[in-house]
């Protein structure tokens, strides 16, 4: 048995695009493992349709912001540079257009700009690194990396090193976003607190009594 499998974009103005054969397959049914996908196949067939997907997805982002947010002007381009968006579903080459400044921007700072750095400026996809930060959270770094290759089509950086780095990017911006840590939320004079937990019977009768932490003596 062959199977093809073709993958259509249609562009935001309704156009269809062509039909891309992303996979051909050969199946044959001699036993029960050779039922559907197989755990490479899967990998295989999703690495290259998230591939494409991303591509045309930062192809139209970027042109949607190739004119200049001031003045509307289209700004001219020198070029790009390869970059490497890391997902859950594989490594995405990416070209990472260059663009010249502006006339009517300042002319202090860079020549050029690039775009695609506001929208991926880790390079890395924010899913992955939830699941790294999870399953790191749960096993050992190594273990983490190993799990995440096993049932996953990623290419590269999952080892420990890089687990870890992103899991602890992770707990950097989360702790950030906590805010200031407050030491206690009781309200009221500590000394008040102390007087009426020493002296049960004392002008504090009535009212909650509270013992501070030892931590927090």
């Amino acid at each position: 048995m062959h199977v093809r499998i073709l993958l259509q974009i249609t562009g935001n103005d309704g156009t269809p695009g062509l039909a891309e054969e992303i996979a051909a397959l050969e199946k044959r049914v001699e036993r029960p493992e050779d039922l559907g996908l197989s755990l490479a196949e899967g990998k295989a067939l999703t690495a290259a349709i998230q591939r494409r997907v991303v591509q045309a997805q930062v192809g139209s982002w970027t042109e949607r912001h190739r004119c200049c947010n001031t003045c509307g002007v289209r700004r001219r381009s020198k070029g790009s540079y390869p970059v490497v968006f890391r997902t859950l579903y594989g490594d995405v080459k990416l070209a990472s257009p260059r663009l010249h400044r502006c006339s009517c921007q300042d002319t202090e700072g860079p020549s050029t700009v690039s775009p695609l750095r506001t929208l991926i400026p880790g390079r890395i996809a924010p899913e992955r690194l939830y699941l790294e930060a999870r399953w790191s959270s749960l096993v050992p770094y190594a273990a983490a990396a190993e799990l995440l290759t096993d049932v996953l089509p990623i290419a590269s950086g999952a080892n420990r090193t890089t687990v870890r780095e992103h899991a602890l990017r992770v707990a950097e911006r989360a702790e950030a976003e906590l805010g200031d840590e407050r030491p206690c939320f009781i309200e009221g004079c500590r000394a008040e607190r102390v007087a009426g937990a020493a002296d049960p019977g004392g002008p504090h009768r009535g009212r909650p009594r509270w013992r501070l932490c030892p931590q927090l003596e």
